[in-house]
Order: C-alpha cells, then structure tokens, then sequence
C-alpha cells in the first residue's frame, strides 16, 4: 500500500477521536455556558458545586466588608500624618546629608552606635550640615523589644524631645542591661513597662510626664469596650508604620544606617575621628 494511501487512512480514523484542543476547551466552555446560565460553576474532582452568582457576589462583599471594619478599627489610619523618624540631632530641612540609623533598644550595639555617633557628631566642626534620625526597629527575637519600643514612641508623645530623652537614658552603658533577655526574662509586660518610664524618668521626664506615658501604654478602654482581645495601646498604630517602613525599607538587622535614603556600611565600633572622616567623605 503506497505511503499516500496510509495517510489517507490515517487522517479518517482520527477524524472520530476528539482533538487535543478540543478536550482542551471542553471544561473552560462548559464553565462560560453555567455562567451565562447564571450560576458559578467550579469543578472538584468529578463534583460540581453550583452557587448563584448574585449570591457569591453578595456573600464575598459581605466578608469583605467585615474584614475592613476590623482591619480599620485595629490599624487605625493606613498612613501616617507626618514624615517617620525621629531627630536626635541637627534640622531635617537645613542639613546636607541625612542619616537615618535604624536601632533597637534591646541590642546592645545599637546603644554602642547611639553613643558613639552623637558624640563624634557634637565634635564635628561641619555638624550643621548633618541631621541624625533615628526609627524605631523592634526585633521579634527579643521578646522585650516592643515594649520598649512602645515606651518610647509614648514618651515621644507627651513632650516634644520624649524620644531623644528615652534613647540617651535606655542607651546609656549604666541602663543598656535592663533591656536585654536575661533582665527581662521573669518580668510581666507590665513590670517591664514600669521599669522603662522609670529609666525615662532619670533621662529627664517629669514626673507627671512620665504618669501619662505610662497611662498611654495601657491597653485600649474604648476597644476592651467593645469587646476587643487584642486592642492594642495609643502608641501600637505608629509602631505598625515604623514596623512598615523599615520592611519596606528592606532593614534586617540593628544598626543599619542610611545616608539621604541609601544604604551605607557604617559600624557600631567607630571612633570619633573615624565618623568625621565619614562626615568628611559625604560632605565632599
């Protein structure tokens, strides 16, 4: 039988079998058919479950809804109302260069870095043309570190240098050790709440400062009102924005450093005379 003839015969058979493409379509047709039937077809295994379309749309909005209510009253707004970051030293708007340090007050070469750099900064001849911030970086492995966190951002609300104030009293190497795992291990979150706003108090907080920011650190009333688990304090949406910010920023680890927004490699070890000759470098 010549070759022609085979082919031939070949193509009549195959015209009995469905095409590949064909069984390709059937369930992406048959899914379009139910929907303009009006209803929402979705294959398990050889089961199909039908819902009304309306009545999918309604359910799902209806979830959504929900979740966002819940989302907005915990979070509070999705933004926050001024620029992050607190300044330690130097004018944000004046200064050439900025540098954005990244610290934790659980980490004790984040207090080394505070100390050192405010130091070499006050030397600086050129110090005006330098602005210090520094954000708030809780670290998740240690436990203690979001409390302390949140003591400061309550200092940072009832005065104006309430931050500054709180970082050069927890920073310095006579108060450092209260945050770390060992001192913090067998205390509530209360105690530990307690034993910061008094290390704020001997940074320089007055004592009816210090009564207010130990009362924002308590939890939410309105949301225990209402019947909340885990309402938070005043101070928890501003900490979620830094917790934001510095994943978006992509910070990993404390002390990170950025000068006008970009990475640097800076260390916690510098000395006075090497910060100015990095001063030196960025202001040429």
């Amino acid at each position: 039988m010549s070759n022609h003839r085979l082919h031939r015969l070949a193509r009549e058979r195959g015209r009995d079998r469905p095409r590949p493409r064909a069984r390709a379509l059937e369930k992406p047709i048959a899914l379009a058919r139910a929907r303009a039937r009006g209803v929402d077809a979705r294959v398990h295994g050889d089961r199909r479950r039908r819902m009304p379309r309306a009545l999918g749309r309604v359910a799902v909005k209806s979830s959504l809804r929900a979740r966002t209510r819940a989302t907005r009253a915990m979070a509070g707004a999705a933004t926050p109302a001024r620029a992050l970051g607190h300044v330690v030293r130097g004018d944000r708007a004046g200064a050439r260069v900025v540098l954005g340090a990244w610290l934790d007050f659980a980490c004790p070469f984040s207090g080394r870095f505070h100390r050192n750099i405010l130091r070499a900064l006050d030397a600086y001849a050129r110090r005006d043309d330098v602005c210090v911030i520094e954000y708030n970086h809780p670290q998740p492995w240690h436990a203690q570190s979001t409390v302390a966190h949140e003591t400061s951002l309550a200092c940072a609300m009832v005065r104006a240098d309430g931050f500054a104030t709180f970082a050069d009293a927890a920073f310095a190497e006579d108060n450092w050790d209260a945050f770390t795992d060992v001192a913090t291990v067998g205390k509530t979150r209360g105690e530990m709440y307690d034993a910061y706003v008094e290390i704020a108090k001997r940074g320089g907080l007055r004592e009816d400062e210090a009564r207010e920011a130990r009362a924002l650190l308590e939890l939410d009333a309105d949301a225990l009102g209402r019947g909340e688990k885990n309402p938070g304090n005043a101070t928890t949406r501003e900490l979620k924005f830094y917790v934001k910010l510095g994943r978006q920023t992509g910070v990993h680890v404390s002390p990170s450093a950025y000068v006008n927004g970009l990475f640097v490699d800076t260390s916690s070890a510098w000395t006075t005379e090497q910060w100015h000759a990095f001063f030196d470098d960025v202001l040429a």
